[in-house]
């Protein structure tokens, strides 16, 4: 089968576990025998192995539109993506996010007709499809307006990440023919020891306001007044340069500088998830689904999670890992005194862990119900 997987960015340039998720369809794709293409956004240009990545669609600037530079813009990433569907001819287009490079790749999509299926792992279309009655007046006004190219698009059929966005899509979208598959991780054959000398908590991802760090960072505080002092907090990733700022100056008015270590991005976590005994992921947002959790479980990394949306599709409370109340520094806090120096807790969610992610997460197995779906879409 030929596929045509269309994306905002495309690794080695990513911004979260969206678009490695991207980049692990198209590996396991490709071995699995098919030929994919992949149009993204020009980020950056690269030279790398895999030679089909047209890094071509260009981004629109939001922070200050210009209606003739949104125009122009829409009507490149149209012929683009118009001139790249004539060129393969596909059996089949996979759209990913399109945030930033507008709706047009999509209009084109529509208007060849070719078969296509979305990959829902956020909801990135909602600043082009809103349904306020201005947004609707604006869509239909530009689809008969004769130099737009503008379309009616249905996000429709979908795979979603997680059950709770299967739900919302169906509500906010219509989307009727909707299945529903996880993201995945490698599964680690090899038995990870763990120093029982000091804890080490760590948290990984985008840092800023919506990933909740300054939670994880007031939650050690309160360890450190109850008279908790032998532990470490590691943190690996970037993002907001004003929000790192205020973590590091909260962690300086709370005495933590000897506890908490910034690692900066980190692309390869393998060795980091070895060394560390547990995953803080206090996020304020509505996560979709929590990538980091299934890899940090597969390699014996306790997961600690806000109990709402993906996190709570992934981890079962107590039994492989533990859950807190959205935004409770106090519950936080009394779950971390829960298993701080409980090796024999932490070695039993460990193992619980390892067994749910190997069981239900594995690549091999969800890639493979993906690559079903995709030829079940394709030869209708």
């Amino acid at each position: 089968m030929k596929i045509l997987i269309l994306s905002n960015y495309y690794p080695p340039y990513y911004i979260g576990g969206y678009e490695l998720a991207c980049f692990d369809t198209v590996e396991y794709l490709k071995n699995a025998g098919h030929d994919v293409y992949v149009l993204t956004g020009d980020y950056k240009e690269c030279s790398q192995n895999f030679q089909r990545v047209y890094r071509k669609l260009k981004y629109i600037d939001y922070s200050n539109p210009s209606f003739l530079d949104k125009f122009k813009i829409e009507e490149f990433n149209y012929n683009i993506t118009k001139d790249v569907i004539s060129k393969i001819n596909p059996d089949l287009v996979y759209i990913w996010s399109l945030r930033l490079v507008s709706l047009a790749p999509l209009w084109a999509v529509e208007e060849t007709k070719v078969k296509k299926v979305f990959e829902i792992g956020d909801f990135w279309m909602k600043g082009f499809l809103s349904n306020s009655f201005m947004s609707k007046i604006k869509r239909s006004i530009k689809q008969v307006i004769p130099f737009f190219k503008s379309v009616e698009v249905k996000i429709d059929p979908i795979i979603s990440v997680s059950n709770w966005m299967k739900e919302e899509m169906k509500e906010l979208y219509g989307s009727q023919q909707i299945f529903q598959i996880p993201n995945g991780t490698k599964i680690t054959k090899e038995k990870v020891e763990k120093n029982s000398v000091m804890m080490r908590y760590m948290f990984c991802g985008r840092l800023d306001y919506s990933k909740g760090l300054d939670l994880a960072i007031k939650a050690l505080s309160n360890l450190k007044d109850k008279k908790v002092q032998d532990f470490q907090f590691h943190i690996y990733g970037d993002g907001d340069k004003t929000y790192i700022k205020r973590c590091k100056q909260m962690i300086k008015i709370l005495n933590l500088e000897d506890e908490v270590f910034f690692h900066g991005k980190c692309d390869n976590l393998e060795k980091e998830y070895k060394k560390n005994h547990v995953l803080l992921m206090p996020t304020r947002m509505r996560e979709p689904f929590g990538l980091v959790l299934i890899e940090a479980m597969n390699y014996g990394v306790v997961c600690l999670a806000t109990n709402d949306y993906g996190p709570a599709e992934i981890i079962d409370d107590k039994k492989n890992g533990l859950l807190f109340s959205a935004l409770s520094v106090d519950d936080l806090t009394s779950k971390i005194l829960l298993i701080h120096n409980n090796w024999n807790l932490l070695q039993k969610y460990r193992e619980d862990a390892y067994i749910k992610v190997a069981n239900k997460f594995d690549i091999n197995i969800v890639k493979k119900e993906v690559e079903n779906v995709l030829l079940n879409i394709a030869r209708v």
